[in-house]
Formats: structure tokens, sequence, C-alpha cells
């Protein structure tokens, strides 16, 4: 093991994980019931990390385990993890049943203290973030809970607004990869004022053009 890396077990799949971010998984594979028996039976987490055509991202975040919601009589199972702590590859292995790989943690114990919770300016891009999430919930037809949401505090909010389900794989990974609390929180809030944009521009094409045509090639 180089250095001060640390060795950790790897699931490269086809989603981001990100800290604070609940992700359901259905395990079938048997490598993955493997590594997550390993898991539960010695409390440590896994590595998620991003792979499909581009290849496998050196950047991920590590899963807990926090709880097995069914099993089956095969040996599949179904798992609620939580995402914890981010990680970069230094290099990878396959000499047990599943990839591991030397990683580096990325978010030191005390990060979010260390970038000013309370520092105004972080504060009010924190607020403008959470205002631009209820006006996207509005427009889709939802809701969000502001008063929760600003209770978390920047850093935390940076990773929670940015597991929305409008943001797509590219865009929670480049969340991911940030290192800065004021940069993950304004590529959320730009990333969601041009959603609302391009809502509100399709709504207004749709009362002009009528529904029943598709209308999305014009606004590209």
């Amino acid at each position: 093991m180089e250095d001060n890396a640390q060795r950790l077990a790897l699931f490269p799949m086809g989603a981001v994980l990100l800290p604070s971010m609940l992700l359901p998984l259905h395990i079938f594979e048997q490598r993955y019931r493997m590594l997550i028996a390993h898991c539960l039976d010695n409390g440590v987490p896994f590595g998620v990390v991003l792979s499909g055509s581009n290849g496998t991202r050196d950047i991920g975040c590590t899963a807990r385990v926090e709880r097995v919601l069914e099993r089956y009589d095969d040996g599949r199972m179904d798992i609620l993890c939580l995402g914890v702590t981010r990680f970069r590859i230094r290099s990878t292995f396959n000499d047990s049943a599943w990839l591991s790989a030397d990683v580096d943690y990325l978010d030191a114990q005390n990060s979010a203290a260390a970038e000013g919770q309370n520092d105004d300016g972080l504060m009010q891009l924190a607020r403008d973030t959470v205002k631009q999430l209820e006006l996207y919930a509005a427009i889709v037809g939802g809701s969000i809970d502001r008063q929760a949401l600003l209770q978390l505090g920047p850093h935390k909010l940076s990773y929670v607004a940015g597991a929305s389900s409008m943001f797509s794989l590219e865009q929670k990974q480049s969340i991911l990869e940030l290192d800065s609390t004021a940069e993950r929180l304004g590529l959320v809030r730009d990333t969601l004022i041009n959603a609302i944009a391009r809502r509100r521009m399709t709504r207004a094409a749709r009362r002009v053009i009528g529904n029943e045509e598709n209308i999305d090639h014009l606004l590209n």
C-alpha cells in the first residue's frame, strides 16, 4: 500500500454517490454479494465509483450499508446505502473476489468548519441555492422543506441538493469532484437556474405551438 493510502473495496457502477445521499442497491452478482457480506461482517464501507463508456472515474464516494431491506432465498439482497466520504483512487487491484484500490480520502474531518459554515458569503450562496430548488420544485409540481435544507449548512447542502434526480450523472460527478463548498453550491445553483429557464421556455413554446408537437429540437 502506497504512503498513507488506504485499501478500499470498490463497486464500479452506472451511478454517482454523493456524501449524505441515500442509494438503494439490488445486489445479485456473486462477487458483490461477497463484498457486501464482508462490509456487513466487518462494519466497513465500500467505494462507489462511476463506470461506463468513458471508463472508470478516479474520484468516488464511500458507501455505508445503513440497512438490509430484503434478503432473497437465492442470495440476492436489497440494501440501502449512505454516501459518506469522497476519495481519489491511486491504484486498483484484482487480488481478491472483488476489485479494490488504494485511495486517498479527500474530505478532512473538519472540512465543513475549515470552509466557514457561518461565512456570510457562503450562507448567502446557500440561501440562493435553496431558492432555486424551491422554484424548480414548484415548476415540476413538488415542494421542498426550505428551513430543513438551510439547517443542513452550506457544506452538507452542496451535496444534498446535488443529489436531486434532476442532475445528470455527469453533473453529479462534477459536483463530487469539486473540493470547494462554494464551487459546489455555485454549480448546483447555476444548473438549477438553467433548468428553470429551459422549462419556462418549453412551457411558453407549447402555448404558442401546441402541446402535441415535439418542440425539444427548437430549444437546443
